[in-house]
């Protein structure tokens, strides 16, 4: 327990926002700035938790150091976040980070976020935000499926929300028909240049979320191509912080030991990174000086990143669940997991990657074990294993693409993708529903529970694996063959058995 928890013993729970914030300031580090003198600088789609806990923790101490003009506008896109954006409401933006490492943990209040905007009600504030003079930067964390892009990396055309956008300009849903729109606006009141800035987990970000706005706007409003290509910059980005899923345990906790009510807390690791290029045409804070890696090429870093923790993150997730494990931490206390996850990252990932600058590859990788099996995050197998189509595209299927070109290992992630194959089917090996959270769930499932012996449908979806399995018949017979041994013997077993070969 930290020393700012003893500090807060006795308090009643008090909760967080503008009245209360001079007291939590006695015992949390809080905004020491005057967040009703500073406008927002930053446009964010969408607010969730790891933008609490990354971007909007950074610009927090940003702005502690240098109260300027670079509060974030934060926007929810889906319906169902109406009651997050209430709860952030009815404490004036602000919320706590309850930062969990393995031997402390620390309690900040994060006062970066000026307003939230849920954009269904309100479609027109969000336009507005974009469009003002004001903002130098959108930023997005949508998720992958939120940029509803194919195979190809090509906008998704056939896309429902994607033809609803094009067809009804003033009614959006989705990030692209919001910025377009607000975009549009800025040309017609002459207000200049803004940048977009991904920070999702795709490879090339920056240089994908570009592509695919411009082919969204081909669609939508062709006039605004030139204007874009010339007054908007899109730079690349990595960032990394493991944020689990804000649970009642996590808001009880704040109350009982932190004396803090906060009815959205955010709940995260101690390790923080952003690495970022320097391409922001309408200017930008200096992040450099909280931190952030501000470089001229992310790429090296972003696959480090991407295929060694993302990737890993989904190569654990379904073996783990199979083998009766819940949460990570539990997970990678198994000592066959976490031997899987070490070999997954020695033998697959790491020969398929560049050289990193001023990255230790090996340290690197026994942080990451370290960080997955943090008792105190508690982060959840579901959370890793949801939207697998997605997350398996940009973070396995390019090191396997690798691989196989240059005859290297594979045999790790033909295991994993076994286990999902399993994993799809709904149901665990005590037949109990297994929840899937995929844009791809019913086509998935049917082809796992109607085939379920034979996963060469799965390998042959373009949509995730491109052109990866054309020719590729060894690797589909490994991955046949690694699924039959968890369909008969049994994942703990034949991952036991896997782990010996």
């Amino acid at each position: 327990m930290s020393n700012a928890a003893v500090k807060a013993s006795g308090q009643p729970a008090m909760q967080v926002n503008s009245a209360n914030l001079e007291t939590l300031a006695k015992y949390y580090p809080a905004p020491t700035y005057d967040r009703n003198a500073l406008k927002a600088g930053v446009v964010h789609m969408s607010i969730g938790g790891f933008h609490r806990s990354h971007q909007a923790v950074y610009f927090d101490e940003f702005l502690k150091s240098a109260p300027e003009n670079w509060m974030i506008t934060a926007v929810g896109l889906m319906p169902q976040d109406d009651a997050n954006i209430n709860a952030l409401k009815s404490q004036d933006s602000l919320y706590s980070v309850l930062q969990r490492s393995p031997d402390r943990d620390d309690v900040r209040i994060v006062g970066s976020i000026k307003d939230v905007i849920h954009a269904p009600s309100n479609p027109a504030a969000v336009i507005a935000a974009i469009a003002s003079a004001d903002t130098k930067i959108v930023s997005l964390t949508i998720t992958e499926k939120g940029y509803c892009y194919n195979e190809k990396r090509d906008l998704d055309e056939t896309n429902a929300l994607v033809k609803s956008d094009a067809a009804l300009p003033d009614a959006p849903k989705t990030a692209y028909g919001y910025l377009l729109k607000g975009l549009q606006k800025r040309r017609a009141n002459n207000i200049g240049p803004v940048t977009v800035m991904c920070c999702d987990n795709l490879p090339g970000n920056g240089e994908l979320t570009h592509h695919l706005v411009i082919q969204f706007a081909k669609l939508a409003d062709p006039t605004m191509v030139d204007w874009i290509n010339q007054n908007v910059t899109f730079p690349n980005a990595m960032v990394d912080r493991i944020t689990p899923v804000t649970t009642d345990v996590i808001r009880q906790t704040l109350a009982d030991s932190y004396s803090i009510e906060d009815k959205w807390p955010v709940v995260c690791e101690g390790y923080l990174q952003w690495v970022l290029e320097d391409n922001f045409i309408a200017g930008r804070p200096a992040l450099e000086n909280v931190g952030v890696q501000l470089v001229k090429d992310v790429e090296p870093y972003e696959k480090m990143k991407v295929r060694l923790l993302n990737g890993s993150h989904s190569s654990l997730s379904y073996i783990s669940y199979l083998c009766g494990h819940r949460d990570v931490d539990a997970a990678m206390a198994d000592a066959n997991i976490s031997k899987f996850v070490r070999g997954y990252m020695d033998n697959d990932i790491t020969p398929s990657l560049p050289a990193v600058p001023g990255v230790d590859l090996d340290k690197y990788k026994t942080t990451l074990i370290e960080r997955f099996g943090n008792k105190s995050v508690r982060d959840q197998l579901q959370r890793l294993a949801e939207d697998g189509s997605q997350k398996i595209r940009n973070a396995i299927v390019p090191p396997l693409e690798s691989q196989l070109a240059s005859g290297g290992s594979v045999k790790y992630i033909a295991f994993a993708l076994a286990a999902w194959y399993r994993y799809l089917t709904g149901v665990d090996e005590q037949n109990n529903v297994i929840e899937i959270k995929d844009p791809m769930k019913t086509a998935l499932n049917t082809a796992a529970k109607e085939e379920p012996t034979n996963p060469t449908s799965l390998l042959a979806r373009e949509e995730i694996f491109g052109k990866a399995m054309l020719g590729n018949t060894d690797f589909i017979r490994l991955v046949t063959q690694y699924l039959k041994d968890i369909n008969e013997k049994g994942a703990n077993q034949a991952l036991a058995d896997f782990l010996k070969s």
